[in-house]
Formats: C-alpha cells, sequence, structure tokens
C-alpha cells in the first residue's frame, strides 16, 4: 500500500466514468458499506502493484537464469569429485 506520508499527500481527482461502472461502483459500495472513493483509490493502487511486478519480471527472468548456471556449475562440481 501507500506508505503514511504519501496518504498525507493526497489531492482531488476528478474524471468520466462509464453509467454501467459507476453502476457496478454503487452496488459494491452499497454492499461493503466502503465508499466510491475508496473502491477506486484500492483499484487504482492494485494497479499501480501489479504494474511494478510486470515492470521487475525482466529482473526476476535474468535472476532465474543466473540460479540455473550457478546450479549447473554445482552440478559440474559435484560430478568431478
Amino acid at each position: 500500500m501507500v506508505n503514511e506520508k504519501k496518504q498525507a499527500e493526497m489531492v482531488r481527482v476528478n474524471t468520466r466514468i462509464s453509467k454501467e461502472v459507476n453502476d457496478w461502483l454503487d452496488d459494491k459500495s452499497n454492499r461493503t458499506g466502503i465508499p466510491k472513493s475508496t473502491l477506486i483509490y484500492l483499484a487504482l493502487e492494485q494497479y499501480i502493484q501489479q504494474q511494478n511486478v510486470v515492470n521487475e519480471m525482466p529482473k526476476m527472468r535474468e535472476l532465474l537464469e543466473q540460479l540455473k548456471r550457478v546450479k549447473g556449475l554445482e552440478d559440474l562440481q559435484g560430478m568431478t569429485m
């Protein structure tokens, strides 16, 4: 989640959404008691987290390849002993 320091720096944003999305938000808000603005905030926060993970995937892939190479070397060393 966004840290507390950033939460203190919140700003208001106005945007347009489709009637379908608004109806979904109304229904979800009514069923959960969570304000629509909070639902939107949480959805955007989750989207940002997902994007951060996607952006880190190439680094994770490279680390995996490095681990495979190290494991391969360990296997070779075990065969020579």
